[in-house]
């Protein structure tokens, strides 16, 4: 009578172990690539959000609120009549990178609801009296957003 033996030999677990990990480095691959589209996406949801926020309260205020976006500073504020508020870095808070040209331009958002392109506040030019795209950038991911001179944006 011959005995069969029961379990696995230490080749068949070495051969399940190599798959498996190679099932694994797989899924993290796609996992951080999938982690850094939701990064950027993040990042331009953010940024609609501020953008939003300094309208609503220069509505509700009736004056003036700045927004401010400095892409080397990867960072974007605004600046009401309550001094500078609602300070987002986007490297710190997100690690996504923001570019844009000019590296550093305002948006002015009148009572009325709609950005002023004419309004040289604080010692800042207005930059936006022509369209400007801002880009958001983690590893190779990105997107944009384009800012129109009436403070319409446009790509959200």
């Amino acid at each position: 009578m011959k005995r069969t033996p029961n379990g696995f030999t230490l080749i068949e677990l070495v051969i399940v172990i190599l798959i498996g990990s190679i099932l694994v480095g797989i899924a993290l691959s796609s996992f951080q690539n999938a982690q850094s589209a939701i990064s950027a996406r993040g990042a331009k949801t953010m940024y609609a959000t501020l953008h939003q926020l300094a309208r609503a309260r220069a509505i509700e205020m009736g004056g003036t609120n700045i927004l401010v976006v400095n892409s080397d500073g990867d960072s974007a504020y605004i600046i009401g009549s309550g001094g500078v508020t609602n300070i987002t870095n986007f490297r710190r808070e997100l690690n996504v990178d923001v570019r844009s040209s000019p590296s550093a331009f305002i948006i002015c958002m009148t009572p009325r609801g709609y950005a002023d392109p004419d309004c040289p506040a604080l010692g800042f030019s207005a930059t936006t009296s022509s369209p400007v795209v801002l880009q958001f950038w983690q590893n190779a991911d990105s997107t944009s957003v384009t800012i129109l001179p009436m403070g319409q944006l446009v790509g959200m």
